[in-house]
């Protein structure tokens, strides 16, 4: 996705204005407000000053600037979950770009399109667009830019079940960031590198990769960072079964999500509190809040989000021997992950299937005399 790390995003509320109340009046001036209110997560001001910016280069069609501004703009309306809103100006972005021959901006387009298509599930689509990104970065010496699609092919490789192409793809990120001295990127490496070892069962590994993660994240003031590491501290803490850590790092991640207004990691944090209240046997409030995870991720078109957590609710309702919703809800999870192509999620809904009792036949109607 970019990254993993781009699942989870988020708001504060900071004032418009800048020193002593004074409104910015060039482009240069409007453009350094957005990229700050946009790195501090406060999205409502950030998408008035990149349009404020944007209105200032309308004039001129040529200006590469233009499809700066509209990718910037399609990556806040991605982070608030308005999908459409951002595809929207991704392709915006990647037209202009195209129309000009702006080819960093052709490839920085079609990379976040990839990642839309990815979130979509749709990854044959984001496999061209990730693609055509890097071929476009390659051509023009564009490495930081090839390093985040090599992230994003890892992350898409991970989620096919290629475990050791994904992890090249982690390596070949980490190595071109490593050697730009891009901390910001490198702490997103070092997040996805921490996922797979937790996937691999090296949580040892893991832990190592996430607390580098997050001084990264600390360094480099990326709270966006620091809610991916928070929600993949909560997975690997459940995966070890430190429950009371669990749920300490998935309520930081929820808190950062709502000050974000990222309603995707909203339900990502939710999908983790469900997890931990079933393992508690509270069952009643882990059905309430993978109900609502599962509803959150479909409103934001993450499919795989919202998979992951039918999955969970349907080990709730076995659980619960409410077998008929667990088969429903276990249903809907596999017929999610087939459409993605996650071939270890649906082999292991197909497994969780089968052991559920079979349904019994309806009862004949009565005779009638």
């Amino acid at each position: 996705m970019a990254s993993q790390a781009d699942r989870y995003r988020g708001r504060r509320s900071h004032p418009l204005n800048g020193p002593n109340g004074l409104e910015p009046t060039g482009f240069e001036e409007w453009w350094m407000r957005a990229r700050e209110s946009d790195r501090r997560g406060d999205t409502g001001a950030a998408i008035t000053q990149y349009e404020q910016a944007l209105s200032l280069l309308r004039a001129d069609e040529e200006d590469h600037r233009a499809a700066d501004v509209l990718r910037h703009l399609g990556s806040v309306y991605r982070g608030r979950g308005e999908v459409q809103r951002a595809e929207r100006r991704y392709e915006q972005s990647f037209e202009m770009a195209s129309r000009i021959g702006y080819i960093n901006g052709m490839a920085d387009a079609a990379n976040w399109l990839g990642v839309i298509a990815m979130g979509r599930g749709d990854f044959d689509a984001a496999e061209r667009f990730f693609a055509d990104a890097r071929r476009h970065a390659l051509s023009n010496n564009h490495f930081r830019l090839v390093g985040a699609i090599d992230l994003n092919l890892g992350i898409l490789a991970n989620i096919r079940g290629d475990l050791n192409a994904a992890m090249a793809h982690y390596r070949s990120a980490q190595n071109q960031f490593y050697d730009r001295a891009d901390h910001e990127n490198l702490g997103l490496v070092m997040n996805n590198i921490g996922l797979l070892c937790a996937d691999l069962d090296r949580f040892d590994e893991a832990a190592r990769a996430f607390d580098e993660a997050f001084a990264l994240a600390r360094e480099t003031h990326n709270l966006l960072l620091e809610n991916a590491i928070e929600a993949n501290r909560a997975e690997l803490f459940i995966a070890t079964r430190r429950f009371p850590e669990a749920a300490s790092a998935s309520a930081r991640a929820k808190t950062i999500a709502q000050l974000r207004n990222d309603r995707q990691r909203e339900a990502e944090a939710l999908k983790f509190q469900g997890v931990i209240a079933r393992e508690e046997d509270a069952l009643d409030t882990a059905a309430n809040l993978l109900t609502e995870a599962e509803s959150l991720a479909t409103q934001c078109e993450d499919r795989l989000l919202a998979a992951e957590s039918a999955r969970e609710l349907g080990e709730v309702y076995a659980r619960k021997q409410a077998w008929a919703d667990a088969r429903s809800a276990l249903t809907r999870a596999l017929q999610s992950f087939l459409v993605v192509g996650a071939r270890i999620d649906w082999a292991d809904v197909e497994r969780r299937l089968a052991k559920l009792p079979s349904p019994r036949p309806a009862s004949p109607a009565p005779a009638v005399a």
